[in-house]
């Protein structure tokens, strides 16, 4: 317990000039052990005036002590000791009516705390005592108490606790023993050696004293003198402790009525600061503030602006921290009740004003008599309702319910204007569409008499409406709409306050957090969020006017959608600005309907391109679609040119030429067609891969390969399709069809022999291989025979081809070749099988291209 004593002063009451005089350690009840231990202690203090305290103080870790709870010996009321007849370590404190359960570790260190306490008690408090409740200790007078104090002061002190001897003591007594001629052991014998001196000095010291008597006598004399002087200056001693102990009890009064005279001034400065408080805020809300907003004229710029500083100075009121006792006074109830009217008052009258202005806003446009195609201003309106935005400000955060409430009025009336602005400016612009169509039609029409093939008249339908002129435009209206919709966007946000009280939650959130970047955002999209939601409904009809005007211009000239599109994604690349309500709700529909205009016309075209209607037998020739791919391809890669948005064309490409090669092989093979399949083929696919390698369209490389081969294909497919084997078309009538057979029988028969074995040169000895046989079938194809089934095979090709076909020639040429590819097999067979039989075809290689080059050039 010393140690915990001596612990407690260095680290708890040494630095208060606290002198620690009594502990007792507080255990649970219960015996339960505390997470942290518990002293009670009682201190007294070093310097004047003496205070004694009671401390309650923990351990809240090692070498760490912290005082819990702090009391004024005065402040006990009464100290129970429970059972004076039973021991116990439980005990009670009242303190301040309060009652305090404790128990102590031991009983012994609770009645040694009581005892401590109780003697501070009667030394310390003249007056106002604690009552000691079963406790065993004697009620004593005061002068009792301080002697008995003294006593128990100087026992404690003279107490002293076992020391083992020294070496030096130890040295000293063996010395003792040598002389006595004793060893340790002989204790007893030691014993009565001194108890025999011990004697000796006894008698001689009885002795000398009986032999001073005289001295002794004197002695005794000065001794009693002594005594009676000291019982003299005691009675004085007790005289003046009875004159002091009256002036002790009266400086203690003196000293207490001081402590309450500085609790007196104390509680007086507190009182003054408090009701200087009140004034400040009762004052903040002069008469002069009343009276402006009890005689409220709205319609007066001066009583605005004075309505203004009397809504600041109620806000002001509002939010002054005032000390939670001021709420219950009657004076404070009372005037914070009487501006609360106030403010309703007002409010009712600040909202029939506004709804009234709200309703009578078309009366405040700007009319604009400068340009034809223009959206009258909102200047004037703005400045009327100007003045009011302090009070909405206010409004905002004194009643938010009715800010909403203004709000939605402020909407529908101005909603209801914005209408009818945009059904009245988008009027005017549909006229001055309608009059840049009418003037090209007016062109158009002249110049498509001359116009006669299908593709002319296509590419005259596709090029009717000057793309400058209604992307001017175009331009015109963004140019109106934008400005209108930035200023309404502006005016809402600085009149309605939207950003203010976000802003300072911005800044309170920033600084205690640290993380601005978050809270800015989620701040900047609240904001945003307030914006688009007063915003959305006003600018509603203009999505509707926007997506009318953008159909009509589709509708004349469905190709002309790519230009707006790519028009719009350029101008989009200025208008990046994520808190523009015009930028992201009002263009960025505008783009995205565009697109869909654009997807909607591709997807069409794509239909249009795969759906060939052929509905009667004609010579089908480059199909439509075709061209009207080739006419798109160049107003998209027009449009599209150097852009950004190229990707979303490419996407399109594939689907679009799928789509088309699906229209060509339905037309290929369509019962309606007069032509021959390979031969529509050959010619859609030759003027598509002319188209691709004209535009150069990069994506589209492999489409253009795939495209040139096709055609290639189906010429050759076509050629073998229309000449067959060597010499079998070439004769058309039905009486030459035998000979044809037997020629072609011929030559097989002669070729599957050979491959089953037959030498070449054994071909001749065979009866149905004969030399005779050969010249039987050789004699039915003259000269003359080939050269009239050659012509007559010219006449059929031009039949089945377009007129003044570029693909005639080519065409004419694969048949050459073909033709005398077959006329040099059928020769080196015969040079094979019957060597030296001098048997020929009458017309030579040469020949057969003399007969080409002249059909080819007559032609």
């Amino acid at each position: 317990m010393r140690a915990i004593v001596s612990d407690l002063q260095r680290a708890v009451f040494q630095a208060a000039d606290e002198r620690l005089v009594a502990v007792a350690n507080i255990i649970r009840i219960d015996n339960k052990k505390r997470r942290k231990r518990t002293f009670l202690c009682l201190t007294v203090t070093t310097d004047q005036p003496i205070a004694v305290r009671l401390y309650f103080v923990r351990n809240e870790k090692e070498d760490y002590y912290k005082k819990k709870r702090q009391f004024t010996l005065r402040d006990v009321k009464t100290v129970d000791g429970i059972s004076p007849r039973k021991l116990t370590p439980e005990f009670e404190l009242v303190v301040e009516d309060r009652l305090f359960r404790l128990c102590a570790s031991t009983t012994e260190e609770k009645d040694a705390f009581i005892k401590q306490l109780y003697k501070f008690a009667n030394k310390y408090l003249p007056v106002q005592k604690p009552d000691f409740v079963n406790v065993p200790i004697p009620v004593e007078t005061p002068h009792t108490t301080v002697t008995a104090e003294q006593v128990d002061d100087d026992t404690d002190e003279g107490l002293i606790d076992y020391q083992p001897i020294s070496v030096k003591e130890e040295a000293d007594f063996r010395r003792l023993l040598a002389r006595a001629n004793l060893t340790i052991g002989e204790a007893d014998k030691f014993a009565t050696v001194l108890a025999s001196q011990l004697q000796l000095l006894d008698g001689a010291n009885i002795q000398s004293i009986m032999d001073s008597e005289a001295a002794v006598n004197d002695l005794i004399a000065l001794v009693e003198d002594a005594l009676k002087e000291a019982d003299f200056l005691d009675k004085e001693l007790d005289n003046f402790d009875e004159l002091l102990y009256h002036v002790r009890d009266s400086v203690e009064l003196i000293e207490e009525k001081d402590s309450l005279g500085c609790v007196e001034r104390k509680n007086t400065r507190f009182l003054k600061d408090f009701l200087l408080e009140l004034m400040a805020t009762v004052d903040i809300v002069s008469e002069d503030h009343i009276r402006a907003l009890q005689n409220a004229n709205l319609s007066d710029p001066v009583s605005i602006s004075r309505c203004c500083a009397a809504a600041r100075a109620l806000q002001a009121y509002s939010a002054a921290k005032v000390n939670s006792s001021m709420h219950l006074m009657v004076a404070y109830k009372e005037r914070t009740e009487q501006l609360n009217q106030l403010t309703d008052r007002f409010i009712e009258k600040l909202m029939a004003h506004m709804s009234a202005l709200f309703s009578n806003l078309n009366d405040l446009i700007e009319v604009s008599d400068w340009h034809e195609i223009a959206i009258r201003k909102q200047s004037e309106r703005f400045h009327a309702l100007r003045p009011f935005s302090d009070l909405m400000g206010w409004l905002k955060l004194v009643k938010p319910g009715a800010y909403q409430t203004l709000i939605q009025r402020y909407v529908q009336n101005t909603k209801l204007i914005y209408k009818k602005e945009f059904e009245r400016f988008f009027e005017i612009v549909n006229g001055e569409l309608n009059k840049i169509v009418n003037f090209e039609r007016r062109g158009t029409l002249r110049g498509s008499e001359t116009l006669k093939s299908t593709a002319e008249r296509f590419l005259s339908a596709e090029s009717k409406i000057d793309s400058k002129e209604v992307i001017r435009l175009i331009e015109v209206v963004l140019g109106e709409v934008g400005p209108v919709v930035e200023s309404e966007q502006k005016f809402c946000t600085r009149f309605f306050h939207m950003a203010g009280d976000l802003l300072a939650v911005l800044e309170t959130q920033s600084t205690s957090s640290g993380d601005s970047g978050i809270v800015g955002k989620n701040v900047e999209k609240q904001i945003t969020d307030q914006v688009r939601a007063i915003l959305s409904p006003l600018f509603e009809p203009l999505h509707d006017h926007f997506d009318k005007f953008i159909k009509s211009c589709c509708r004349l000239q469905p190709p002309f959608v790519f230009v707006m599109f790519v028009f719009l994604s350029k101008k989009a690349l200025s208008l990046q600005d994520a808190s523009s309500y015009f930028s992201v709700m009002v263009f960025g529909r505008l783009v995205v309907l565009v697109k869909r205009q654009m997807d909607t016309y591709l997807d069409n075209k794509s239909y249009q391109l795969a759906e060939v209607k052929i509905s009667k037998r004609v010579r089908i020739g480059i199909l439509e679609s075709v061209y009207q791919f080739a006419e798109l391809a160049r107003t998209a890669e027009a449009a599209f040119a150097g852009t950004e948005r190229r990707a979303d064309l490419n996407r399109w490409y594939a689907q679009l030429i799928t789509s088309l090669k699906d229209g060509i092989e339905y037309a290929a093979t369509s019962p309606f067609s007069k032509s021959p399949a390979a031969v529509v083929r050959f010619e859609n696919y030759h003027y598509f891969y002319s188209v691709l390698s004209e535009l150069k369209i990069d994506c589209l490389d492999v489409q253009r390969k795939e495209a040139k081969k096709a055609y290639q294909d189906n010429i050759e497919i076509y050629v073998k399709e229309l000449m067959g084997r060597p010499l079998e078309k070439i004769h058309v009538s039905f009486a030459r069809a035998i000979y044809y057979y037997e020629i072609r029988h011929f030559f097989e028969s002669v070729e599957n022999a050979i491959r089953q074995g037959v030498k070449p040169e054994e071909i001749a000895f065979h009866q149905q291989f004969s030399r005779l046989e050969l010249k039987k079938v050789i004699s039915l194809y003259p000269e003359k025979e080939v050269k009239k089934g050659l012509e007559q095979l010219y006449k059929k090709i031009e039949k089945h081809l377009m007129d003044d076909s570029s693909l005639l020639q080519v065409v004419w040429r694969n048949m050459q070749d073909e033709f005398l590819k077959q006329l040099k097999h059928y020769n080196e067979v015969m040079g094979q099988c019957y060597p030296n039989s001098r048997i020929d075809f009458e017309v030579s290689v040469q020949d057969v291209l003399s007969y080409f080059s002249q059909f080819a050039m007559q032609h």
